[in-house]
């Protein structure tokens, strides 16, 4: 993405305030001790889980090893014996396991915790029960004694202590396992942090570029521009704001022109009345009907352009009322093109007409003959004698088309896109005695618009224009 802040004018440059880069670096940060936070939640969980595992794993060893032992030597003693008993291999309670042996009846016989006393008990109160000091708490793994196919006991094994058969090595293991967490914790939020850094900054400079280019736009400089290109969203939105600018440039253009052009219309008649009522004041020219029916001339005609400019900005405005109706489009067409025959046999033009009837359309009859009359009118002004004009109705897809072509003087490729605009004419239009409103075309458009269709203008490769009128068919 190009960076327009450096090739511009130093009043187009302000320095940013950074709230919004810093308020994103730390989100970035936020996020990163979040995500490290939660990994390191859920790494130590799942490690827990699997060296608790482990460690249930050694108990289960133990208690089969037991087992195993037990069953060896339980036939040869005649049965759980203190001699078999004595065979049981101890862990003691600096292991932090305990062991307990239960007979076939689930009798408790065999307690390491307090093997001398049960040795004792078992002497003199052989199958007396009794109980004992040091219950199963947590996790307790059993393994069964089998003799010959036959359940003699079970081994009963469980940790009472955290050393419970985790040799030193394993919880070096286990708290150099946890710092190497906590490091490559804190290395992800430094990382997230520098780097959420650096793309913030890369993301609010795009950001500023268009606040900046905003601000000079409000300032009045005109020529401001982001000059961005990319495809992204931001490169998206700053060409956006390039256009808008470019349409609001164009729209004071013609806002000036405008201004101009209406100066012009007003001035040529408002300079005839002058010129006359002061010729008849000072006695130059007599005040007679001819005089007074040029004064009444100029004063129609700013009548009539008064009313042009009146009835388009309701148009635009969308305030002035249309009958739309059902209406077979080939009969307003027909109606304004006999109302124009004189006209034309009057300018020695040939009027050609083909109209297609059937064409139903929902319009407005006598505003598509308004729309219709100012395309024959343009076309009877700026068509030399002997020229020829065809009017045409047909359809086309889902549209009725109207179409108005002319053999006259036409239109310059570069004057197309302004044929539409109040006001607007071609100089040779201009140039010429028979110059009109120059409001007859936009009216045309806005009518046009108002019946959801669409105008089109095109030069003929034979010379002269081509008008084309499509409506939707109904």
């Amino acid at each position: 993405m190009p960076d327009p802040l450096a090739e511009r004018p130093p009043s187009w440059r302000r320095p940013a305030g950074g709230t919004f880069g810093r308020r994103l670096a730390i989100a970035f940060a936020v996020v990163a001790a979040v995500t490290a936070a939660l990994a390191a939640v859920l790494i130590s969980g799942a490690w827990n889980v699997e060296f608790d595992r482990y460690l249930r794993d050694n108990l289960q060893r133990a208690a089969d090893g037991i087992a195993q032992v037990a069953a060896a030597t339980y036939p040869s003693h005649g049965g759980w014996t203190i001699q078999t008993l004595s065979t049981i291999p101890r862990f003691g309670s600096m292991r932090g396991v305990a062991v307990q042996i239960l007979d076939g009846d689930g009798s408790l016989i065999y307690d390491e915790l307090s093997v001398a006393t049960q040795l004792e008990m078992m002497d003199a109160r052989a199958g007396e029960e009794q109980g004992f000091a040091l219950q199963p708490e947590g996790p307790v793994v059993t393994s069964p004694v089998i003799v010959n196919g036959h359940d003699v006991g079970t081994v009963r094994v469980w940790a009472y202590g955290p050393g419970a058969l985790v040799t030193e090595r394993d919880q070096q293991f286990r708290q150099a396992s946890v710092r190497a967490l906590g490091v490559a914790a804190l290395v992800a939020i430094a990382f997230a942090s520098i780097a959420g850094l650096g793309y913030a900054n890369r993301l609010v400079r795009p950001i500023e570029t268009i606040t900046v280019t905003a601000q000079a736009l409000r300032r009045g400089e005109r020529e401001a521009r982001t000059g961005f290109d990319g495809d992204d969203e931001i490169s998206v939105l700053g060409r956006t704001l390039d256009e808008m600018a470019d349409a609001i440039e164009a729209d004071r253009e013609l806002e000036r022109r405008l201004t101009a052009d209406v100066a012009h219309e007003l001035r040529t008649p408002l300079q005839a009345i002058q010129a006359t009522v002061e010729a008849m004041q000072d006695g130059v020219l007599p005040a007679d009907a001819e005089r007074l029916g040029t004064v009444r001339n100029e004063t129609v005609r700013l009548g009539r352009l008064a009313d042009a400019i009146l009835e388009l900005t309701r148009m635009e405005r969308g305030s002035l009322p249309f009958d739309l109706r059902r209406i077979d489009l080939a009969t307003p067409v027909r109606t304004v093109v006999d109302a124009h025959e004189a006209l034309f046999e009057a300018a020695g033009l040939t009027l050609s007409v083909n109209l297609a009837s059937g064409l139903m359309v929902k319009g407005d009859s006598d505003r598509l003959q308004q729309a219709v009359g100012n395309l024959l009118s343009n076309a009877a002004r700026y068509t030399a004698a002997g020229g020829r004009v065809d009017v045409v109705v047909y359809a086309k897809g889902t549209d009725a088309v109207v179409k108005v072509s002319d053999s006259g003087i036409g239109v310059a490729e570069s004057d197309l896109p302004h044929l539409f605009s109040r006001f607007w004419r071609a100089d040779d239009a201009r140039a010429t005695s028979t110059g009109g409103l120059g409001i007859g075309l936009a009216v045309t458009k806005e009518i046009v618009e108002r019946h959801q269709g669409r105008i089109i203008v095109e030069r003929r490769s034979e010379g002269g224009s081509r008008f084309s009128i499509a409506v939707p068919l109904a």
